[in-house]
């Protein structure tokens, strides 16, 4: 089914760019050979999304997001006529794209686990490299918070407190559990690139974890991601009949997490409430980088279609970047879907993360209508201002 995708996908890519294309690259976990395929009554669906990156010559004008989406349609279809339903990402990039990458996660598993399905073989030498233990701790956690935005997706049902869990739901928590042990390992100086690895590094620090103080006991914890991890590699069939018991779980040791990692890119004492903890990192964010996500907001939303909105990103960029703005917002709502309907906080008492996030309507309705609305707006901002940077 791999070869299927990156056949269909560089086929059209070239077909459309031709010489002007350098290579296209097959990222994530099905370049790892770890994408997950189900069987359904439509036929194999891979869960997820395959991630292609099209290389071009530094100096030539990539194409716009909006014809890589119309292409990403089009790649969808064919595959759709071979029996296999699959959603596609591309992003257009430079050579020089690759040469500058920083320490990442991100870049770090594309060095070693990327794949040219077309064009030039080498071009994925141009990524620096650097150890594991470069990678910054910042974006350990940025992947935790990534995780915990993708959970609003799964809102609607969470409301209404069913017992058992949409597939969809059940995909998003599993994806939670293996990033919840990716971000910790960084931490812990034990990351590995595939999630077989990671799991097995996770049971040796569960085994021999010492004095460390952890944010949850990691001999449970790391049975959980075992679990998790055999699911996610054998793939098989949807899950239909998971109760939201387990992502209650999942929910409680992501919120652990986030205090545990707060705490530590901090330096202060796990006392201190997550929401302060954030409020603090949000504080010691340089002015450069809060410039360089603000910048990114008004571009995407065009010089002067946004110049409303200017004094209200001017206010807000007081208090952090737009990416960390939109975490902070995701996070509190994610732990309060936890709660039951009777615990849950009123939308009221919720309206200054709407206030907070540099878009505050959604399809036509504020963010602080409801729950729902917020979710819906949270998801908003990070699709359109947060995933396409890194600022």
């Amino acid at each position: 089914m791999k070869a299927v995708i990156c056949e269909e996908s560089a086929r059209l890519c070239r077909q459309v760019y031709r010489e002007r294309l350098r290579a296209v690259v097959l990222a994530g976990s099905l370049a790892r050979d770890e994408g997950t395929f189900v069987e359904t009554e439509r036929g194999r669906r891979l869960l997820g999304d395959a991630e292609l990156l099209l290389v071009f010559d530094d100096g030539t004008t990539p194409p716009p997001a909006a014809d890589l989406a119309l292409i990403g349609e089009q790649i969808e279809a064919r595959l759709r006529r071979r029996g296999l339903r699959a959603e596609i990402a591309l992003s257009a990039v430079g050579r020089a794209y690759l040469r500058r990458l920083p320490p990442s996660i991100f870049a770090y598993e594309l060095r070693a686990s990327g794949e040219a399905v077309d064009g030039e073989a080498s071009v994925l030498g141009l990524i620096p490299k650097f150890a594991a233990a470069d990678i910054p701790r910042e974006d350990a956690w940025r992947m935790l918070a990534n995780r915990l935005v993708e959970q609003l997706g799964s809102t609607d049902e969470l409301l209404e407190d069913r017992a058992i869990l949409s597939p969809e739901a059940h995909y998003r928590t599993v994806k939670l559990y293996l990033d919840m042990t990716t971000s910790l390992l960084v931490f812990a100086g034990a990351y590995a690139p595939t999630y077989m690895e990671r799991a097995d590094n996770l049971a040796r620090l569960a085994k021999w974890s010492g004095t460390t103080t952890w944010p949850f006991p990691l001999a449970p914890f790391a049975e959980y991601v075992a679990a998790a991890t055999r699911w996610k590699l054998s793939g098989g069939t949807l899950v239909t009949k998971a109760r939201r018991l387990f992502w209650e779980r999942a929910i409680d040791h992501a919120e652990a997490l986030w205090h545990w990692e707060l705490g530590r890119l901090t330096g202060r004492d796990r006392d201190d409430s997550p929401s302060a903890l954030m409020s603090l990192w949000m504080g010691r964010q340089p002015w450069s980088g809060r410039v360089r996500g603000w910048a990114h907001v008004v571009r995407a939303r065009g010089w002067h279609r946004s110049w409303p909105l200017w004094p209200r990103w001017l206010r807000q960029a007081s208090l952090g970047s737009p990416r960390h703005l939109v975490y902070r917002a995701a996070s509190t709502l994610v732990f309060e879907l936890r709660a039951t309907a009777g615990q849950r906080r009123q939308v009221s008492d919720l309206r200054r993360l709407a206030d907070d996030l540099p878009l505050a309507t959604w399809q036509g309705r504020r963010a602080s209508d409801s729950i729902a609305g917020l979710a819906g707006a949270v998801l908003a901002n990070y699709k359109s201002l947060v995933m396409e940077t890194r600022a």
